[in-house]
């Protein structure tokens, strides 16, 4: 044994490259319309779904470049994608709508509501949870589930809060243990039998939800500041990480690090017990505000995040996306 200890020495001495965490684009979406998600199922191909409001769009890496995917589907915007293998995929959009691709062709399935979706996850192929509602007076929140069957709406506890007409994301541990954030601080857990609000101390929108457990779940929202919220098993905890702007994804693979992105192409790192935060440097490009609304890590080590111009769009009468990739901090 004591001859290969100069070995293990020599290898403890010499550690591997360091992670490059240069963010770089992905590709030039600039003519895609925006990009609202990503996701891998698999590490080896990489999805990002948008568009305009009239027309959505899916893109994918399949073949080592990012491409337009055929659907075959006239859809509105698509605002999330989720699956478990690039033969069960799940993408959700505006009008209610839902879309599954199994692996040989994309189909639009009955959703039962005509409110925007904004949110999709699931435990499994029979348990998934969809998420919506435009936020303005006239539009309802909205909680569907699906059984491996059909999708039917979830009605509601009554809320501590009023005026609450949209939910944004949903993310679990597992089936009995689900987190759906929303509009004016709405937090609801689901525990396999009942649906109850959680207070977190914020009144601001809380757009998205992510983890890797029970007790390590992380929440970002704010519209002005950015505001971050954690579940650690036992108590929540929120933050606001000003001079941080509004954070709009979020994405979790190692229990102690949060990645958030928001807007003015803000990129952060952060730690879970402390939230401290690391920005994460992004060179903002010309052609007016732009901002991160995703992102996701995969397992071929890679960090990718997409967004728009969600702010100018209305006023240049285009609708531009942006796609950026990174290593993976080790």
């Amino acid at each position: 044994m004591k001859r290969f200890l100069p070995l293990l020495l020599l290898a403890l001495a010499c550690p591997g490259p360091a992670t490059d965490t240069t963010w770089d684009p992905a590709f030039d979406a600039t003519s895609v319309g925006w990009l609202l998600s990503t996701f891998s199922p698999d590490g080896d191909v990489r999805y990002a779904v948008g568009g305009t409001p009239d027309a959505g769009v899916v893109y994918s890496d399949v073949t080592g470049d990012w491409a337009p995917v055929d659907t075959g589907l006239a859809t509105p915007l698509l605002n999330w994608v989720f699956g478990f293998g690039p033969d069960d995929l799940w993408v959700v959009g505006n009008a209610g709508t839902i879309v599954h691709h199994d692996g040989a062709s994309w189909a639009t399935v009955d959703s039962g509501t005509t409110e925007d979706l904004w949110g999709i996850w699931g435990s499994g192929p029979t348990d998934l949870w969809a998420v919506g509602g435009s936020g303005f007076d006239d539009a309802i929140a909205t909680l569907l589930h699906y059984d491996g069957a059909a999708w039917t709406s979830m009605e509601l506890p009554e809320l501590a809060r009023p005026n609450v007409h949209a939910l944004f994301k949903v993310w679990g541990s597992g089936p009995d243990d689900v987190f759906i954030v929303g509009q004016r601080g709405t937090l609801l857990r689901w525990n396999g039998s009942t649906l109850t609000e959680e207070l977190v101390g914020t009144s601001e929108d809380l757009i998205s939800v992510w983890g890797t457990g029970p007790d390590r779940v992380a929440v970002v929202g704010g519209r002005s500041n950015g505001i971050v919220v954690t579940w650690n098993g036992t108590e929540w905890h929120r933050e606001s990480v000003s001079p941080l702007p509004g954070l709009n994804g979020v994405w979790m693979g190692d229990p102690d690090v949060i990645h958030a992105v928001g807007v003015d192409f803000v990129t952060a790192t952060l730690d879970f017990e402390t939230l401290a935060w690391t920005e994460d440097d992004i060179t903002l490009p010309s052609g007016g505000r732009k901002a991160f609304h995703a992102v996701f890590g995969d397992a071929a080590g890679r960090l990718t995040t997409v967004g728009g111009n969600f702010a100018s769009a209305g006023t240049t009468g285009t609708y531009e996306g942006i796609a950026y990739e990174r290593e993976l901090d080790d």
